[in-house]
């Protein structure tokens, strides 16, 4: 590490200094300056912590150093007269400190952030086995505005897609991601991982700024300065939480929890021998790319959403919820999985497997007919599909549909369909058995950790938010599919089809996908059990709306809620026979009250599309599509304009960006007269939104408005 004989003191702008609070005892007092080029004395950290990475199939060390760092910009958007768009970066800002001194630097233009990054590679010696991470909240972003500036290194450069890398690295300098790994915004990674927060109220897009435009002291440069250093804490946090102890660095939450599973993993086989007879066996269970491509096509269902379209297209009072307590970890801790490779059966042994074994079965229904007014297949599931009547995307009933079914969904289709034959077509069954302990060891870790939290009333701090991620990892885990593709960067986007053979990754794997697709479908189940006895004992007019884990229903006479208690003495039952009895887990998979109460008012149009107003008169929206806080600027009642006959937003109150790329590189002079260039950029502009409903569900809508109507004796 370099050494000065005098401290050089950069310029420090106005006056200002930044306070960053790295954790109870470490408060660093940073000057802010702005960088023109000027020589800097970083500040020296500790011993760099080693990484072991595999390059060119070789394994080497590599140092991190314990200096924490953020980096952001700060942009403003360019429509030009023949429609083209553009954006045009004004400032930028960075932060970097250790636990004793630290700078929050302010650049205008990108010679200097090029000069800032040559120098922290001087300063630092940095270079193929000795980096300095770099963190940014949304590196697509940032690195669309850079990346034609540096030289990326393509053994260490990651990205899940096209224009969303995780890591990139310019000699010895890694930008990585933090937004993958917490989820949300990055107001909300301040929140929970943070000292210092997001100030309120973005810098707006739309106003014209060049990099000699003045940014007001009391509130515009504190917002842009605050974003870093919420950056560097989060770095902090992340050195001495991951990569410290555990000489590794998280790309993504569901990563991380993937890392606890193979520790455990191979703790729970610590014979190297014991441990490669497993994964053999894991791998004979594992289907062929064929097979897994088709299971994933047309076996594999997400969670349940849908409304109850006799309770669609108006408003209703005193609707209640209730949701399952964690229901997908539930279904991990408490019901059977396939355990054994799949095998073809005769169609003949239908009947006598279809409750003892895992089942996949291919069947093709004739005039099949929902029994009450719920519809749960989904259409794009249908492998042959004629005559049908389509609700709102799911099947209400068809002439011929063929299907492809665990056993879990014949349950339900048993419960909420009837039908005139049905042909099993092809019959695929494997022996029942538990998920292994290797991965409901981290789970439930996480899951008690979190719940001893919130029993504490901890559940504002850092810790319990790793904690409710390990636990909502769990489930994107077992669910994850094999990504053969590459998507790579050299001098531009690459993309290399099936880079990765699918049989090599396989091998890899310690967990399969069936259990994947099993978890999904015990969701559905356990959301379905109590439904099918409420539509059976009450009418399924007591169901309003389902989402996933949850139930909205009417109650007027507490007959809903006694179907719910019962089913949750059946889950404390199981609980009991699985010897799982930590009072952490006592409330595991069971339904509990999402409201507290009865909602004032609630509203739906369909999967995705409800309003709810609570009894303290706040009025909240759930629009795919429609940011949540943009119902608020309709004018009048919200629940009037939302209605069947679908609704506008305009841009300017939407709430609604997109954005646009510009490869080609752009000029700009700005009304202050100062010319702009990017080599590369991204336009972020306010959309209209619009909610839209075809013309057929439309129909189904207002029929269900008109027998409302009647009920309630309105024939005006």
């Amino acid at each position: 590490m370099p050494k000065h004989k005098q401290k050089t003191i950069p310029k420090v702008w106005e006056g200002m200094t930044a306070e960053i609070h790295l954790d109870d005892k470490h408060i660093i007092t940073a000057p802010v300056v702005e960088y023109e080029g000027q020589h800097i004395d970083f500040p020296l950290g500790g011993n760099p912590v080693s990484v072991k990475r595999i390059v060119n199939k070789e394994a080497i060390k590599i140092s991190y150093l314990p200096i924490y760092a953020g980096f952001d910009i700060e942009t403003t958007n360019v429509v030009f007269p023949d429609g083209a768009k553009a954006g045009f970066m004004y400032i930028w800002q960075f932060c970097i400190c250790t636990i004793e001194s630290g700078y929050v630097i302010l650049g205008r233009k990108w010679e200097h952030f090029i000069k800032l990054i040559n120098d922290l590679q001087t300063f630092y010696t940095l270079g193929e086995t000795r980096k300095l991470i770099l963190w940014d909240a949304n590196l697509g972003f940032e690195f669309q505005f850079f990346r034609k500036y540096f030289k990326w290194d393509p053994e260490s450069f990651f990205a899940k897609e096209t224009r969303h890398p995780l890591a990139a690295e310019t000699g010895g300098v890694e930008f990585r991601e933090c937004l993958s790994i917490s989820g949300g915004s990055l107001a909300q990674l301040a929140k929970d991982y943070c000292h210092t927060q997001k100030l309120v109220g973005d810098l707006d897009y739309s106003i014209p700024r060049s990099n000699k435009t003045p940014l007001d002291k009391e509130k515009e440069l504190p917002y842009c300065i605050n974003d870093v250093v919420i950056l560097a804490e989060w770095s902090y946090f992340i050195f001495n939480k991951y990569i410290r102890p555990d000489h590794k660095i998280p790309l993504t939450r569901t990563g991380i929890l993937r890392s606890e599973v193979r520790a455990a993993f191979n703790k729970q086989f610590p014979n190297r021998y014991t441990r490669q007879a497993f994964k053999d066996l894991l791998f004979n269970m594992f289907p062929d790319e064929a097979t897994y491509l088709y299971w994933f096509r047309w076996l594999f269902r997400g969670g349940y959403v849908h409304s109850n379209i006799i309770n669609t297209g108006y408003t209703i009072e005193g609707v209640e919820g209730a949701d399952e307590t964690s229901s997908y970890p539930a279904q991990m801790n408490l019901r059977y999985y396939p355990m054994t490779k799949f095998k073809a059966a005769d169609a003949a042994e239908f009947n006598s497997v279809i409750r003892k074994k895992c089942c996949i079965i291919t069947a093709r229904f004739r005039n099949i007919k929902r029994r009450y007014s719920i519809s749960y297949e989904s259409r794009h599931k249908c492998q042959e599909l004629k005559g049908e009547f389509i609700d709102n995307g799911r099947v209400a009933w068809a002439e011929t549909m063929t299907v492809v079914l665990t056993e879990l969904d014949w349950y339900i289709y048993e419960a909420m369909y009837q039908w005139e034959s049905v042909e099993i077509l092809a019959l695929y069954t494997a022996e029942r058995g538990t998920l292994p302990e290797y991965l409901l060891s981290p789970l439930n870790t996480h899951y008690k950790c979190k719940a001893d939290l919130k029993a504490a009333g901890l559940n504002d701090t850092p810790e319990y938010v790793i904690e409710k991620g390990g636990v909502n990892a769990a489930y994107g885990l077992t669910v994850q599919r094999l990504e053969l593709d590459k998507v790579g960067y050299t001098d531009d986007w690459t993309t290399q089809e099936k880079a990765l053979d699918f049989e090599n990754e396989a091998r890899k794997q310690i967990l399969l996908p069936q259990w994947g697709i099993w978890v999904c479908a015990w969701g559905r189940y356990s959301l379905f059990l109590p439904m099918i006895e409420i539509c059976r004992k009450l009418g399924a007019d007591r169901i309003v709306y389902n989402d996933t884990d949850s139930i909205k229903f009417l109650d007027p006479d507490g007959e809903v809620k006694k179907i719910l208690e019962k089913y949750n003495r059946w889950i404390a039952a199981e609980l009991k026979k699985k010897n799982i009895t930590d009072p952490a887990f006592k409330d595991l998979g069971m339904y509990d009250d999402e409201y507290k109460g009865k909602l004032r008012r609630f509203k739906t149009l369909g999967a995705k599309r409800y309003l709810i107003e609570t009894q303290d008169g706040k009025i909240k929206a759930t629009i795919a599509g429609m940011p949540k806080k943009a119902i608020l600027n309709l004018e009048g009642d919200p629940f009037e304009r939302f209605n069947e006959y679908g609704m506008l937003l305009e841009a300017d109150m939407s709430e609604k960006l997109t954005s646009i790329y510009n490869d080609d590189g752009a000029y700009w002079t700005a009304p202050d007269g100062v010319k702009m260039y990017e080599a590369s950029s991204v336009c972020l502009y306010d959309i209209d939104f619009s909610m839209n409903i075809d013309n057929f569900y439309k129909g189904l809508i207002e029929e269900a408005i008109e027998t409302q109507r009647k009920k309630a004796g309105d024939f005006e």
